[in-house]
């Protein structure tokens, strides 16, 4: 018997993937009362607040990294960016080289 003529369909199987929200990252959402924007000022508190809470692993764990992502809006809702770039990298140490330079 020979090949069937036209398209078979092939055996297709899902491959494993990890559903959503089972990293192992932790999450901090910061949120605004009944889903209100944040202030600068308040989006500053909950992000020292984060840290106070994360104070207490200090010496037992680290952080591998972390990305803080803020969607930022206008006065009339509209999302904006406040840099082209869209991206701002900070790093919390200074190198001797950067103390040099200065």
């Amino acid at each position: 018997m020979g090949k069937p003529y036209g398209k078979t369909k092939r055996p297709r199987t899902k491959s494993a993937r990890a559903s959503r929200g089972t990293g192992s990252a932790f999450k901090i959402p910061l949120r605004g009362k009944d889903g209100a924007p944040l202030s600068m000022q308040e989006l500053r508190d909950g992000i020292f607040e984060a840290a106070r809470y994360l104070q207490q692993f200090d010496g037992t764990l680290r952080a591998k990294w972390a990305t803080l992502y803020v969607t930022m809006v206008d006065e009339d809702g509209k999302e904006v960016l406040p840099d082209s770039s869209g991206s701002k990298e900070i790093y919390p140490y200074k190198s001797a080289a950067d103390e040099y330079a200065q």
